[in-house]
């Protein structure tokens, strides 16, 4: 007969029984002193022919990956392009970079802000369309969306941040003009407009291009409301600490190249 001091068989989410109690016994143990500053919250990015996510020699790469798959800065997770990815929007803000052109070396220079007299001074460069400031540096503005990415695998939902750039701002822009459309109707017939994180989005990737070059770009479909409360209210508190500045997402992002140019050396985002 088994006694209390053995092993059980039984097993709970592939752990035995036990070291689960412990486990959870122990919940948050070591992690007293993090705050949000000692964390990172991932981006969602698009693999593109020449992210070095697909070059095995690269120490970021992930086996597996394909171009046009999705995958999460911090914990390297990929959803592949035709499957995609199920998120809730939080939150939303445009940011303006600065940059110094990689024709000159590249570097990320500073975020501003949309009254500084730089910013209402820009002016569009002919030649490459980039938009450069008096110092002849350039302007990225980059629409940033927070979200809550549904994990079916981990039962939980995840923040994450999706940055729209260069070609992809005119995603943002349908996505935000129609996050605006969303109403709750009401019992007498009326509508309200519907809170950003009331709604669930999947987010897949197809293949776009111009004259210049070809490139995967966001595609956004509406799939329904949020299924829960629990859910609706854990949006709900992300949007919160993000527009009260309890959160915040690093202005840099690691690929931003100077141009809208698709060549051998860059893609356009």
């Amino acid at each position: 007969m088994s006694t209390n001091n053995q092993v059980t068989e039984k097993k709970e989410a592939g752990l035995p029984a036990n070291l689960m109690s412990e486990m959870v016994a122990d919940s948050g143990v070591g992690l007293d002193n993090v705050t949000a500053d000692d964390m990172q919250i991932p981006f969602l990015r698009i693999l593109q022919a020449l992210s070095p996510q697909l070059i095995k020699t690269n120490s970021g790469y992930i086996k597996g990956a394909e171009q046009g798959d999705i995958f999460n800065t911090v914990t390297h997770q990929v959803w592949k392009a035709e499957d995609g990815i199920l998120v809730v929007p939080c939150y939303f803000e445009q940011k303006l970079l600065e940059f110094v052109p990689r024709s000159q070396g590249g570097g990320f220079i500073q975020e501003l802000k949309k009254t500084d007299p730089n910013v209402l001074a820009v002016q569009k460069d002919k030649e490459t369309g980039m938009d450069m400031l008096p110092s002849g540096n350039e302007l990225v503005r980059t629409g940033q969306h927070y979200v809550k990415i549904l994990n079916d695998e981990l039962g939980m939902l995840e923040p994450a941040i999706i940055d729209m750039k260069k070609t992809q701002m005119k995603r943002s822009k349908i996505w935000v003009t129609q996050m605006s459309m969303q109403t709750i109707k009401l019992p007498d017939g009326s509508a309200k407009p519907a809170p950003m994180f009331s709604t669930k989005w999947k987010l897949k990737t197809v293949a776009d291009g111009n004259d210049k070059g070809s490139w995967y770009s966001w595609q956004i479909e509406k799939i329904g409301l949020v299924d829960t409360l629990s859910m609706y209210n854990e949006c709900k508190e992300f949007h919160a600490n993000v527009s009260s500045g309890a959160v915040k997402s690093s202005a840099v992002t690691d690929d931003l190249p100077s141009t809208n140019t698709v060549n051998e050396d860059e893609v356009p985002f």
